[in-house]
């Protein structure tokens, strides 16, 4: 299911694809491990050494860039203006990158062109920005004047080559590899709230503006296009002289779009799928349109059995190439899970679990009938998964989709294309897709089905023997036949045809959940075990950050505490574990060499959280001086909420407060009430505050985590205006829940979310309802509660998974001393222990978001799990929310310990 509103835990998501080839158990940005080839380098060098230039070559990240020497610059660079970008095809790169590159050196311009042919490929591939896809080279041009005879010039030397279409930019006259935009040439950028750096163009005034890569080509408002175009717009998007109207696109990517269209010959609805050329670069010239007219003939093969759309037509419109296949009613793979799988409940009942089994097998069959006239058929799909399967919603069909990673052995060259998690990966296979593999797609894909935890394989050898049991009878399906298919599937034992008849054998379902739990997970040993996984997997060498941690971390700031360092030393310094010595002094270097003036602010991803750990591990000066850069930040006040913005903020000055009993901290929160009192709005369902771009629900970024801070800072304050207000933002929250099942509420991450409700801390019931256990809010949160008692959870960790709900439930307890929150709270526990736990020789882990590597960071891994089984373990208050201020009932002394780091 597609969200209708982005939430800011969206905005942080990072394409894992581009992190998991360098490490097989960790997170690590592929690139950064990569060792670019040099035969572009060199072909530049070259040039320069022969013409005894004042020239010198700089790598950094995926450019080469060629930079005069100090001061030998006849022109100094501007900060941004136009530019110019070449694209190129392996075939034709190195000549075309001479050309380019000797017309630079005649005329000074500065210029940097990819790494290597590899790193073209990779900025031409499906994944890669639709907005800075095919930027082979890009030159800098100091002057407007120097720009247009440039240009001109490069023209006469490349209207014959070829070079993918630049999204971003405009096609220099009618040559199809020179391009151009208005945009930076330096790196000037803003920093967001979110600890990002936006690139920005300064204006005649001024004012900066966002610099964009949109995939399409605009200008800010002072800069004219020097070669306008005279074509207008075009209201209707048409295609092939009118025949097809497109109506919406279902989605876009870098190889182009696939739209639903009406086709005014016969007034049906089609899908035409887009291929651009030269993208999604291949083996003997293949890209993205062989591989569209490939699928079409795959398609054709196939067509008459009803197990792959039908084709229509295809064409080409323009420089593009269209295939137009059969449109019906459907949902994948994915969205049966969301829709029908009883585990995504909290109180599954059998009818549940029978209803789901009787579309389950019927969906499967399907599936399995139609790999197997597939392949009667001679033909391996290769990447077979969950959003490659369509079933009809009116007649539950089975719909094989995107065939262009299909091919047959007999007669065709192989192919490697593959869904990641939805292939076996052992070492030392063939790249190459095979008939196996597709058996292997089919026995992932009935698990995923079940619930989405397939992607974890490449960290446990034993889903399929040790985790999938345990699927399959918390679904109340172990009488099934599922596990033995399954099984024989990704073990090659079974045909599909075997597969059929198995599925079709008697089947007995019982009640979901009512399966005898292993041992309780010993929580002692467990903290202790991932204190020593930690610890065993620290590094000291570069470009390795200190601790593995979530790729958002490693990006924009690996001394966080949500997804850095911080967070990581401080759950092991307050559960008791020493900090091995040699990752403390790499720790305290970074620190030491961190400008925090130049720091988002934030408390998950700024110098606030960064501050708050410090002060509470004794580094008090250190963390004085963060948490001034914090109070201080030209950002402070850009956003509302306790994760980014001034509630988290505030939080730390309490804390600060707390632990150093200087008022200036005391004001300095008071100052940032202040100030979100000023900025909340209102109406009948309470007080709200508005972002950039839209309202929040939730504790990271909503109304909850400014209660949060409104009712701490009234504790502190003894001014009770400061409780009510906080009551009436929290009202706003909770006046959104959404009762799903019976006796269950959860929440959108909006108001404007109508389709997707989310259960955990950082956004959902799991977080609103901490806040509003501390409020005494307790007959309007039971329902919420009860949303936390699941076992199954999309991911691990604290902030967005099953560890939040034990957290919850163990606030729930603490503030009510019943037991009955305990016994909740188990369930969840035993999430984690059966699917969750990797008991590795290192100690134990967890899998970070996405499930397919392990991370170590606070919000989504290994350090924020610990901390948790920590507090369950001597039933401790949440440091984090102050709970110090309150007098807890039944609390006994602490045995938190803080050691210095």
């Amino acid at each position: 299911m597609v969200r209708s509103a982005k939430s800011l835990r969206e905005k942080r998501h990072v394409d894992k694809a581009f992190y998991r080839g360098s490490s097989e158990m960790f997170y690590e940005p592929n690139y950064a491990h990569y060792r670019p080839a040099d035969e572009l380098k060199s072909l530049v060098e070259t040039l320069i050494q022969e013409r005894g230039l004042p020239w010198r070559t700089h790598r950094a990240d995926v450019w080469t860039h060629i930079i005069p020497v100090a001061n030998s610059a006849p022109v100094k660079l501007p900060k941004q203006g136009w530019k110019i970008h070449v694209s190129a095809i392996e075939s034709n790169c190195k000549d075309i990158l001479a050309k380019v590159a000797t017309l630079a050196f005649e005329h000074d311009v500065q210029f940097k062109f990819a790494n290597d042919i590899n790193t073209l490929k990779l900025m031409t591939s499906k994944r890669w920005s639709r907005g800075g896809s095919g930027k082979f080279i890009t030159l800098y041009p100091a002057t407007e004047e120097i720009f247009l005879e440039f240009i001109e010039r490069a023209y006469a030397l490349l209207k014959n080559d070829l070079g993918s279409y630049i999204l971003s930019d405009r096609r220099y006259k009618d040559c199809r590899c020179l391009y151009y935009r208005y945009g930076g040439f330096t790196l000037v950028s803003r920093l967001h709230f979110m600890g990002n750096q936006i690139p920005v163009l300064t204006a005649p005034d001024g004012q900066q503006v966002e610099d964009k890569r949109s995939p399409y080509f605009e200008t800010p408002p002072w800069a004219a296009d020097p070669f306008p175009s005279d074509e207008p717009d075009e209201d209707e998007m048409t295609l092939n002289g009118g025949r097809f109207i497109v109506k919406s696109a279902l989605g876009f990517s870098n190889t182009g779009g696939v739209y639903l269209a009406t086709d005014t010959t016969t007034g049906k609805d089609v899908v035409i799928k887009e291929a651009r050329p030269f993208v999604e670069l291949g083996a003997n010239g293949a890209d993205a349109t062989t591989r569209l007219a490939k699928e079409e003939n795959n398609l054709r093969i196939l067509s008459g059995l009803g197990i792959t759309p039908e084709v229509y037509t295809s064409f080409w419109d323009w420089e593009n190439y269209y295939l137009v296949e059969e449109y019906f009613d459907a949902f994948d793979v994915r969205e049966l899970t969301v829709m029908k799988s009883p585990l995504i409940l909290a109180h599954p009942t059998a009818d549940d679990s029978a209803a789901f089994y009787d579309s389950y097998k019927r969906i499967f069959t399907g599936v399995l009938k139609a790999i197997d006239q597939i392949h009667a058929r001679g033909m391996v799909i290769g990447d077979l998964s969950p959003m490659n399967v369509l079933i009809d919603k009116a007649t539950m069909e089975v719909r094989i989709i995107d065939l262009e990673g299909a091919y047959r052995p007999q007669v065709e060259a192989p192919e490697t294309l593959f869904t990641p998690g939805f292939r076996s990966e052992h070492k030392g296979r063939a790249k190459e897709s095979n008939f196996q593999d597709d058996l292997y797609a089919i026995g992932t894909m009935m698990l995923y089905a079940i619930f989405p935890i397939a992607a974890m394989a490449f960290l446990r050898g034993d889903l399929f023997t040790k985790i999938l049991p345990v699927v399959l009878a918390d679904i109340g399906w172990s009488q099934t036949p599922v596990q033995r298919v399954v099984e024989q599937l990704v073990g090659n034992a079974i045909s599909c045809s075997e597969a059929v008849a198995l599925l079709n054998g008697p089947a007995a379902i019982e009640k979901p959940m009512s399966r005898q739990p292993d041992a309780a997970l010993q929580l002692d040993q467990a903290c202790s075990e991932m204190a020593r996984f930690i610890a065993n997997n620290y590094r000291l060498e570069q470009p390795y950050a200190l601790f593995p941690v979530d790729p958002f971390g490693t990006n924009f700031n690996p001394m966080s505490l949500g997804f850095g360092s911080s967070g990581i030393l401080y759950a092991l310094s307050r559960c008791g574990y020493t900090v091995p010595e040699p990752a403390l002094q790499r720790y305290r270097k970074e620190l030491a060499e961190l400008d925090p003036a130049k720091m988002a602010p934030g408390w998950l991803v700024g110098t606030a959280g960064i501050a708050w750990t410090l002060l509470a591990t004794g580094d008090v000066e250190t963390g004085k001086r963060f948490l001034q850069c914090a109070n201080h930040s030209e950002l402070l006040r850009s956003h509302h909420s306790l994760y980014y913005g001034m509630a988290g903020v505030g939080m730390a000055n309490l804390a600060a407060y707390r632990m150093l009993d200087d008022q200036h901290y005391l004001n300095a929160a008071v100052e940032l009430a202040e100030a979100l009192e000023a900025s909340a709005q209102k109406n009948d369902r309470g007080l709200y505050w508005k972002d950039e771009v839209e309202v929040r629900i939730g504790l990271g970024y909503g109304q909850s985590g400014v209660a949060l801070f409104f009712l701490r800072l009234a504790q502190m304050t003894q001014m009770q205006k400061w409780r009510e207000l906080g009551r009436q933002a929290l009202e706003f929250d909770l006046s959104y829940a959404h009762e799903h099942e019976a006796g269950v509420s959860c929440f959108p991450c909006a108001p404007e979310e109508t389709t997707t409700f989310d259960s955990y801390i950082e956004q959902g019931s799991a977080g609103i309802a901490k806040v509003a256990i501390r409020y005494g809010l307790w007959s309007k949160i039971e329902n919420v509660l009860a949303d936390a008692c699941r076992k199954y959870a999309i991911f691990a960790g604290l902030s967005y998974g099953v560890v939040g709900f034990v957290d919850v439930l163990l606030d729930a307890y603490l503030y009510s001393q019943d037991k009955k929150y305990l016994e909740m709270a188990q369930r969840p526990l035993q999430g984690l222990s059966d699917l969750f736990l990797i008991k590795h020789q290192d100690g134990y882990a967890t899998p970070g978001d996405g499930l397919f590597r392990i991370s170590c960071d606070y919000a989504t891994g290994v350090a924020g799990v610990m901390r948790t089984l920590h507090r369950l373990n001597q039933h401790l208050p949440d440091e984090f929310f102050l709970d110090e201020l309150d007098n807890l009932p039944g609390r006994k002394a602490s045995v938190d310990r803080t050691d210095a780091i």
